[in-house]
């Protein structure tokens, strides 16, 4: 009788956690295939069945490290309650993910960004799909408006509480007190009929 083959996908999310244990360990100076397929216990060589080169690696890693930002996003978008609310949300969930994970390794969050930054085309497809999000929630706040130019304004005004990068560099000064105050100034100004 022939032995039950492990899943593909465990195998592949094996190798993702191993990757991130050996970029904690190497305080997310190195990152090699050979010392990522030790850690899941498996060969190189095997390891390459599942993730053609270390690039394709650290790409299925930083899609890892936005999917769950992503699905808590998209959740607020089809939620129930007030919207006004769900849009401060679409700031503070973000935030408080995003910050939660730099203050529990430092090092391992900008290892991550260091790793994100040669994925351009994975950082934009989370962007667009945080804008779609936002720009849903401001068609249902303000259905006689244009919602995408509302969205523009909202998401410049509090991005230095959702961007990865500035948290990383400017922790101290992203806080729930003045994300909150930012929110309400610009929901007070579309909501007062300012131009979007």
């Amino acid at each position: 009788m022939a032995r039950p083959q492990p899943d593909a996908d465990e195998r592949r999310q094996a190798l993702l956690a191993a990757a991130e244990r050996v970029l904690k360990a190497n305080r997310g100076r190195r990152l090699v295939m050979s010392d990522v397929a030790a850690e899941a216990g498996m060969s190189q060589s095997y390891a390459y069945r599942f993730f053609t080169d270390k690039n394709a690696l650290i790409a299925a890693m930083a899609e890892n490290w936005f999917a769950d930002v992503s699905k808590a996003v998209c959740a607020l978008v089809d939620g129930s309650g007030p919207v006004r609310s769900r849009l401060e949300d679409f700031v503070l969930v973000q935030m408080r993910m995003k910050c939660a994970g730099h203050d529990a390794d430092p090092v391992l969050f900008s290892a991550y960004l260091d790793l994100a930054s040669g994925h351009a085309d994975i950082i934009m497809s989370h962007v667009h799909e945080m804008e779609r999000a936002l720009t849903a929630l401001m068609a249902e706040r303000f259905p006689d408006r244009d919602a995408a130019a509302a969205a523009r304004v909202f998401n410049d005004a509090t991005r230095m509480y959702r961007d990865p990068y500035v948290i990383a560099r400017m922790r101290p000064l992203v806080t729930e007190e003045r994300a909150r105050a930012v929110i309400a100034t610009v929901l007070a100004g579309l909501e007062g009929g300012q131009p979007a």
